[in-house]
């Protein structure tokens, strides 16, 4: 089964954040390298099992922190994927960045190497989150990052911030979305804080340190980011995305519409032919277990049926444009209306979701602030 998308996990940080709980590390030069020639085996021993020579419609290659690698280093990992990888079809190819990780020459290597677009995990310009968030940029730096990539020649340049976070006031979470404005970004992804078990972040919440925030008083931070965004020219197209026109993330819609990808680099996921599989998560691991010629894979899952018809729901209703009832039933044989009846009139009558002129169930902007709970209930 051809993957339209490939996904490249780089596990390296310059310093770790108090929310991240991703698979990361801090760069350790040893390390670096043994990960690159580690991915090496990997990228060959996946066109071993596929059977054919990578194809990718998108590329995204994302950590960690991808621009924490010396530029050397970078060069030679987006290297690897052009010797892997057929990227003449290639739409969209884009690097994560850290605004406080970018060399003098960072943009000339990506540059050198087709990414064109570039995603800047800004999170804040408050200095008082970022210091609670653990981030290692200024606003100075996020503001520079944007415009300097800009000058470069990146037209598609995205913006990752969080709300919700543990004291956040809403003037703040206003401030963060009047910065992101101004500095004009094609993308915008806002994202709700999860507290992650074990993180840093979680850790002082259930010790008391930090309160976080009422469940209403989330709910209307969110409302805000939708209101302050879309009147500013983003279109709201996925729960925490927003884009202008045709700037949405083309990669993330693969995984929104279900389909396949490969992931390559410790703990990333891959989903071909109806099968989940993701690697190790250690890097240790993940690259030890490819030295000796092994499965990097750490854990299978085959997704049949109702099953499968059930999380690809789960997907398409993060989406704006909501599930087609007519797709569901001709793609998975998976009859919305009637498999999900209950929850689906009970949510309707609420005005949490409607079902469109066309056919397609989504969830109303009332609902998206509770959208984790409909998407429970609903799976």
């Amino acid at each position: 089964m051809l993957t339209s998308a490939l996904y490249v996990h780089v596990p390296f940080c310059r310093a770790l954040c108090a929310y991240c709980d991703f698979a990361r590390q801090v760069r350790v030069p040893a390390d670096v390298a043994r990960y690159l020639a580690a991915l090496d085996l990997e990228f060959a021993r996946a066109a071993r099992r596929l059977g054919e020579r990578l194809a990718p419609r998108t590329v995204y290659v994302g950590g960690g922190t991808p621009t924490s690698l010396e530029s050397g280093e970078l060069a030679q990992l987006l290297e690897l994927v052009a010797r892997h990888a057929d990227l003449s079809h290639v739409i969209e190819f884009t690097v994560e960045a850290n605004p406080g990780t970018l060399a003098a020459d960072t943009f000339a290597v990506l540059h050198r190497y087709r990414v064109n677009r570039i995603s800047f995990g800004v999170q804040s310009f408050q200095p008082r989150l970022l210091g609670l968030l653990g981030r290692i940029h200024s606003a100075e730096q996020a503001h520079r990052a944007v415009r300097e990539a800009r000058d470069a020649g990146f037209e598609n340049v995205s913006i990752d911030l969080m709300h919700g976070l543990p004291t956040e006031t809403r003037a703040e979470l206003a401030g963060d979305l009047a910065a992101a404005i101004d500095a004009a970004p094609a993308h915008i992804s806002a994202y709700g804080l999860s507290y992650e078990e074990g993180t840093p972040l979680a850790e002082r919440v259930r010790r008391g340190d930090l309160r976080r925030l009422e469940p209403e008083e989330e709910a209307a931070q969110y409302r805000l980011v939708m209101e302050r965004l879309e009147s500013a020219g983003y279109r709201q197209y996925e729960i925490s995305n927003y884009a202008r026109k045709r700037y949405e993330a083309r990669h993330n819609l693969v995984y929104w519409h279900n389909g396949a990808y490969l992931g390559v680099g410790p703990s990333a996921a891959s989903y071909i032919d109806g099968e989940r599989r993701v690697n190790r998560r250690r890097l240790d691991d993940w690259a030890g277990a490819l030295e000796r010629n092994a499965d990097p894979v750490e854990s299978r899952e085959r997704l049949e049926g109702e099953r499968r018809a059930r999380e690809a729901l789960m997907l398409a209703l993060r989406l704006r444009e909501g599930a087609s009832s007519q797709v569901f039933i001709e793609r998975y044989r998976f009859d919305i209306d009637s498999a999900c009846a209950e929850p689906l009139r009970r949510f309707e009558a609420q005005k949490l979701m409607e079902r469109t002129a066309d056919g397609r169930w989504r969830i109303t902007r009332a609902g998206l602030p509770v959208a984790d709970a409909i998407l429970c209930q609903l799976i």
